[in-house]
């Protein structure tokens, strides 16, 4: 344990957390001080919820604060898949999707301690912050061990802390299940599944109720395509974040026009929330969202 956690950013934080840990054994694998990490920063993960939940209970009448809280439960929720997901791929051998995971889950809780500087005018918000911080640095540690694991094996004598290329290091070659699937230019073979126009009765009247229609975790390669027809659509969209591989497909610049009146100068908006189109996914290679105008 000693050595996985001196390949961390903070050492003195992993060894404190991993020795509260009663099922760690003297012999543990690497991959289970790893596991064990991702637990830590799970379970942490989901008291920093509950904080943030707190703010938003005690936020009545203060909008902005309202707002900032309610963003920070869905990406701290989106943190929490990640982890999830980080966890399942390190358990199946896939070294790089897990690390890409945690990475994701790192991002989300980086992103709400962001936000909630903004609004941190309260003793609440303070200490909120103050415990996401911890857990950001719980989480990097759970990423530097994956990447020491994936670069030195399971010897955790030959870990060392995080490098990037300003160190002069450079990773080997990138594996792993997750892969980008479109390299530019127009996608051929797309199969439209469902259309939105402005005047007939077989479409969807708005490019979100094609959004809400689409199928959940859609698996595999296979993309769902939402036809937009030329016209004006006065509206804001959002592809959840378990609408996967969702692309649409527009009729020419100009032609198919998705306008919405939202704007930072607005009480209570921000430009997380202020986007015209916005998906929830960090990763478009495997949660897609797609814009092509033919």
């Amino acid at each position: 344990m000693y050595h996985a956690c001196q390949a961390t950013r903070f050492p003195e934080l992993c060894e404190t957390s991993l020795t509260q840990l009663s099922h760690l054994a003297p012999n543990t694998t690497s991959l289970q001080i790893i596991q064990s990490t991702i637990s830590v920063s799970d379970h942490n993960l989901k008291t920093g919820q509950s904080m943030v939940k707190s703010i938003l209970d005690t936020s009545k009448g203060n909008l902005n604060r309202t707002n900032i809280a309610t963003i920070c439960l869905d990406i701290l929720s989106y943190s929490s898949y990640r982890i999830k997901s980080a966890h399942y791929a390190l358990t199946h051998g896939n070294i790089k999707d897990a690390r890409a995971w945690m990475s994701a889950a790192l991002g989300y809780q980086q992103n709400c301690w962001g936000a909630l500087k903004y609004v941190n005018d309260t003793k609440l918000v303070v200490d909120t912050m103050l415990f996401l911080d911890s857990l950001v640095h719980h989480s990097s540690n759970a990423l530097s061990m994956m990447v020491a694991y994936d670069n030195y094996g399971e010897d955790t004598t030959l870990w060392t802390p995080p490098k990037t290329e300003r160190d002069g290091f450079y990773e080997k070659g990138s594996g792993g299940k997750l892969e980008l699937r479109f390299n530019g230019g127009f996608p051929s073979n797309l199969k439209v599944d469902v259309t939105v126009c402005k005047n007939h009765r077989k479409c969807y009247k708005t490019v979100q109720e094609a959004v809400d229609a689409a199928p959940k975790n859609k698996k595999g390669r296979d993309q769902y395509v939402i036809k937009i027809r030329k016209g004006v659509y006065e509206e804001t969209v959002r592809v959840p974040f378990e609408k996967k591989n969702v692309v649409f497909l527009g009729e020419g610049m100009g032609k198919t026009i998705i306008t919405g009146a939202l704007n930072v100068h607005q009480p209570g908006m921000n430009t997380y929330n202020s986007a015209t189109v916005g998906e929830s996914s960090p990763f478009t290679s495997h949660f897609l969202v797609s814009i092509f105008e033919k």
